[in-house]
């Protein structure tokens, strides 16, 4: 029978990342794999990531997964085929066991082992979280993030590369005596480092158990955080002049938009670029205005032409999102020589979150 395995976190917690090699140490080992990717709206940079890496991935955009369980439940059925299918839940939502866990496990998807929802916790964040810092985020998205962190079976520190044994072992600590009833994990998701002991983990678990935490949900709380963050998803076409570089490129937009972030007083949930040439690809990513850009993967070359894809969360007016983006990619256009054409911009808030079920 086809394994679900529903992979939940704030945004900025590596999610995608992780889910690529959950997949690749599954397929090592004989499986086949599906991934399920999900947006509020069009033009996902996590899609094109996971494709990159040639796995196979469907999308559902224009809602979430709990909002549109039919929608994800038509998604889960064109992977059946596989062995395992691995979905991304939108980072901002909470409530899974209640929305997409206990319905899945009831037979609304079809005939599915249910594995325990784990869900991806970013150091940083994590921090920030620890020390109620609402310099970063309000209380309202904190308490989104700490019902994502109740209701896990498994929480799963990412990111542990980062920190030194002192550092891991206070969030780790922080984890085990908040939240005892999950159980949590180490990994580095970018090193691959930790993957298959929690793969291991999950698939050991008493899956009749799992998935059956009560928790309480205070929708209007939720809805309310959720409508702080401002959602932009953008796509266009880069033409050089000349040749520009396409590393150098992704940077300095990267740069800009947490520059015009910071500068409008809001912080960033995440922050992700992709540029496809067609021969390669340059991903980067932010997950904070105090944090760095980073590019996940290089191109490492000069381009005349590219396709470009902007996903920015980030709790500013969705409005000045936009004006910030375009007055970037122009004046980027302008320093580094190249022309931006077809360029689509979808900048809003997210609606209320309307549950299909709530079991």
């Amino acid at each position: 029978m086809t394994k679900l395995m529903v992979i939940g976190g704030f945004l900025g917690a590596g999610k995608t990342t992780a889910m690529i090699e959950a997949a690749k140490t599954l397929k090592k080992i004989g499986n086949t794999v599906g991934l399920i990717t999900n947006d509020q709206t069009d033009y996902l940079v996590d899609t094109q990531y996971v494709e990159y890496h040639d796995l196979e991935v469907t999308e559902l955009t224009g809602s979430c997964f709990c909002c549109n369980y039919p929608g994800f439940a038509e998604r889960v059925n064109t992977m059946r085929q596989e062995d395992f299918i691995l979905a991304e839940p939108v980072g901002s939502c909470t409530d899974l066991v209640s929305t997409i866990m206990k319905p899945s496990k009831e037979g609304k998807a079809g005939e599915l082992d249910v594995l325990p929802l784990s869900v991806l916790v970013e150091p940083g964040r994590l921090k920030d979280f620890m020390e109620d810092n609402t310099n970063a985020f309000s209380e309202g998205v904190y308490y989104i993030m700490d019902k994502q962190m109740e209701e896990a079976d498994f929480i799963v520190l990412n990111k542990v590369d980062t920190l030194d044994t002192g550092e891991k072992e206070k969030l780790v600590s922080f984890l085990n005596e908040k939240y005892p009833a999950g159980r949590v994990m180490e990994i580095s998701a970018k090193e691959g480092k930790g993957v298959e002991t929690w793969l291991l983990a999950v698939l050991s678990a008493d899956i009749a158990a799992s998935n059956a935490k009560k928790m309480e949900v205070v929708y209007e709380t939720y809805g309310n955080a959720e409508a702080e963050m401002g959602w932009l998803n953008a796509k266009a076409e880069i033409n050089a002049r000349d040749t520009v570089n396409g590393d150098a490129l992704m940077s300095a937009l990267g740069e800009a938009l947490k520059e015009a972030v910071a500068e409008e007083g809001g912080e960033i949930g995440h922050l992700k670029l992709y540029l496809d040439t067609g021969k390669g690809a340059s991903k980067l990513s932010c997950v904070g205005v105090r944090r760095p850009v980073e590019l996940d993967h290089t191109l490492g070359q000069e381009v005349k032409k590219g396709h470009m894809t902007i996903n920015l969360r980030a709790a500013v007016d969705p409005a000045l999102l936009e004006k910030h983006t375009n007055e970037k990619i122009e004046a980027l256009g302008e320093s580094l020589g190249f022309n931006v054409e077809n360029l689509v911009i979808e900048a809003f808030r997210p609606g209320f979150p309307n549950p299909t079920y709530r079991m």
